[in-house]
């Protein structure tokens, strides 16, 4: 995702690997302490994060290799070169290892720019995560990942909804955090960020997914700056 100032490529279609195995000092990613557990249940396995990971990336290779976005458990362990057992030890179902690839999709795409917000000023910095994710250059295939995530987000809510809302708890957090600061610097007036962050964020990426893949007819860039107003208009000090 990008500032307006030089798009960047949405990247879900350029890699080796999917998954970034969670680094020095990092918090491991909610699938993962999942897939850790559930595979420290069963005798013999040191907890498999390795193994986890092989999984997920597979099951991202053929998601992206082909041009279908449905695939079957016993595919996936075939390209992981994984028993079938051994996938079920990680993920209990298919629906389990979406969810890891939905929070992989999440966490991938948000971290940079995330992080690229923290040296802004309050209000800058609330206006680069609102307009931020509108502003990726996405390609077929990138829209085709869209509509997947925004079909399986549906399907998913309904066996794991507090899995699936936590998944974008990094956004809605800088989202508050944003939020906060440009009340503390007396920009504006919120009094409640928590619930205002969460709605900023539903917003944000239902637009996006809609105008990236969703069948959304809009100029990107001028999409995330209307949201950035209607955002900032119930927040501006009058």
């Amino acid at each position: 995702m990008s500032e307006n100032t030089g798009a960047r490529s949405a990247g879900s279609t350029q890699r080796t690997r999917r998954t970034g195995r969670a680094g020095p000092g990092e918090q491991p990613r909610q699938w993962e302490v999942r897939a850790a557990l559930r595979a420290m249940d069963r005798v013999g396995d040191n907890g498999g994060r390795s193994i986890a990971h092989d999984i997920v990336d597979a099951a991202w290779d053929l998601m992206l290799t082909s041009e279908v976005t449905d695939f079957t458990v016993k595919q996936v362990a075939e390209r992981a070169n994984v028993a079938l057992q051994t996938l079920y030890r990680h993920f209990g179902s298919k629906d389990e290892l979406l969810l890891a690839m939905f929070e992989e999709a999440i966490d991938q795409g948000s971290r940079a720019f995330i992080a690229e917000s923290a040296r802004y000023q309050p209000v800058e910095r609330l206006h680069h995560l609102v307009t931020a994710p509108f502003l990726f250059t996405y390609d077929d295939r990138a829209q085709r990942i869209n509509r997947w995530r925004a079909r399986e987000r549906q399907r998913l809510i309904e066996a794991f909804p507090h899995e699936v809302e936590a998944v974008v708890e990094p956004y809605r957090a800088a989202v508050v955090d944003a939020i906060v600061a440009v009340c503390d610097a007396g920009d504006g007036s919120c009094d409640d960020p928590e619930m205002a962050g969460t709605i900023v964020t539903h917003l944000v990426q239902t637009m996006t997914l809609a105008v990236h893949g969703g069948g959304l007819v809009a100029d990107s860039e001028a999409l995330a700056e209307r949201v950035w107003r209607l955002c900032w208009q119930g927040l501006a000090i009058r």
